[in-house]
Protein backbone atom coordinates (compact mmCIF):
# COMPACT_ATOMS: atom_id res chain seq x y z
CA UNK A 1 0.00 0.00 0.00
CA UNK A 2 2.67 2.53 1.04
CA UNK A 3 6.34 2.51 2.05
CA UNK A 4 5.76 4.80 5.03
CA UNK A 5 3.04 4.74 7.65
CA UNK A 6 2.57 7.33 10.38
CA UNK A 7 1.74 7.11 14.06
CA UNK A 8 0.58 10.08 16.12
CA UNK A 9 2.29 9.97 19.50
CA UNK A 10 2.08 12.06 22.63
CA UNK A 11 5.61 13.46 22.81
CA UNK A 12 6.13 12.44 26.47
CA UNK A 13 5.10 8.82 25.73
CA UNK A 14 7.54 8.70 22.81
CA UNK A 15 10.42 10.17 24.82
CA UNK A 16 9.84 7.86 27.80
CA UNK A 17 9.99 4.84 25.46
CA UNK A 18 13.52 5.67 24.28
CA UNK A 19 15.06 4.00 27.33
CA UNK A 20 13.33 0.73 26.41
CA UNK A 21 14.35 0.87 22.75
CA UNK A 22 10.80 0.34 21.55
CA UNK A 23 7.45 2.09 21.63
CA UNK A 24 4.41 0.16 22.89
CA UNK A 25 1.53 2.65 22.92
CA UNK A 26 -1.33 1.68 20.62
CA UNK A 27 -3.03 5.06 20.68
CA UNK A 28 -3.90 7.84 23.09
CA UNK A 29 -3.99 6.30 26.58
CA UNK A 30 -4.08 2.72 25.28
CA UNK A 31 -1.16 0.27 25.60
CA UNK A 32 -0.13 -2.17 22.88
CA UNK A 33 -1.86 -5.02 24.69
CA UNK A 34 -4.49 -6.46 24.66
CA UNK A 35 -5.08 -5.88 20.92
CA UNK A 36 -1.42 -6.30 19.97
CA UNK A 37 -1.09 -3.46 17.51
CA UNK A 38 -0.08 0.18 17.30
CA UNK A 39 -2.57 2.33 15.41
CA UNK A 40 -1.16 4.03 12.37
CA UNK A 41 -2.37 6.01 9.39
CA UNK A 42 -1.22 7.08 5.98
CA UNK A 43 0.73 10.34 5.63
CA UNK A 44 -2.21 12.08 3.96
CA UNK A 45 -4.56 11.30 6.87
CA UNK A 46 -2.44 12.52 9.81
CA UNK A 47 -4.32 15.84 10.09
CA UNK A 48 -7.63 13.99 10.17
CA UNK A 49 -6.42 11.67 12.96
CA UNK A 50 -5.11 14.61 14.99
CA UNK A 51 -8.43 16.45 14.67
CA UNK A 52 -10.58 13.40 15.47
CA UNK A 53 -8.55 11.74 18.22
CA UNK A 54 -6.39 14.46 19.76
CA UNK A 55 -8.28 17.71 19.15
CA UNK A 56 -9.11 18.18 22.83
CA UNK A 57 -5.60 17.37 24.05
CA UNK A 58 -3.28 20.18 25.14
CA UNK A 59 -0.07 18.12 25.07
CA UNK A 60 2.75 18.16 22.50
CA UNK A 61 2.26 15.61 19.73
CA UNK A 62 4.63 14.02 17.23
CA UNK A 63 4.08 12.52 13.80
CA UNK A 64 6.25 9.42 13.71
CA UNK A 65 7.11 8.36 10.15
CA UNK A 66 7.74 4.62 10.12
CA UNK A 67 9.34 2.54 7.37
CA UNK A 68 7.25 -0.51 6.49
CA UNK A 69 10.38 -2.24 5.15
CA UNK A 70 12.28 -1.35 8.34
CA UNK A 71 9.51 -2.88 10.44
CA UNK A 72 9.55 -6.03 8.30
CA UNK A 73 13.33 -6.33 8.70
CA UNK A 74 12.79 -6.11 12.48
CA UNK A 75 10.14 -8.84 12.35
CA UNK A 76 7.16 -6.52 12.81
CA UNK A 77 4.34 -6.74 10.28
CA UNK A 78 1.89 -4.12 9.07
CA UNK A 79 -1.67 -5.31 8.61
CA UNK A 80 -4.15 -3.28 6.54
CA UNK A 81 -7.71 -3.18 7.86
CA UNK A 82 -10.35 -1.07 6.12
CA UNK A 83 -7.59 0.85 4.33
CA UNK A 84 -5.72 1.72 7.54
CA UNK A 85 -2.41 0.26 8.73
CA UNK A 86 -1.96 -1.53 12.03
CA UNK A 87 1.58 -2.10 13.25
CA UNK A 88 1.45 -5.61 14.74
CA UNK A 89 3.90 -5.13 17.58
CA UNK A 90 6.11 -2.57 19.27
CA UNK A 91 7.89 -0.01 17.09
CA UNK A 92 11.69 -0.46 17.34
CA UNK A 93 13.21 2.97 17.95
CA UNK A 94 16.08 2.76 15.48
CA UNK A 95 17.00 4.66 12.32
CA UNK A 96 16.02 1.83 9.96
CA UNK A 97 12.45 1.94 11.28
CA UNK A 98 11.83 5.49 12.50
CA UNK A 99 12.40 7.80 9.55
CA UNK A 100 11.26 11.07 11.15
CA UNK A 101 9.81 12.56 14.32
CA UNK A 102 7.89 15.71 13.40
CA UNK A 103 6.22 18.01 15.95
CA UNK A 104 2.50 18.52 15.27
CA UNK A 105 0.74 21.83 15.77
CA UNK A 106 -2.47 20.90 17.57
CA UNK A 107 -4.60 24.02 17.49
Amino acid sequence: MTDVVCHVAIADDWEMSRGFGEYEVATRGVPLEPDGYVRATTPDRVSEVVAERYGDLALPLLRIDVSVAGLAAAGVTVEWVDGLPRIRGAIPMDDEVVLAEVPIENV
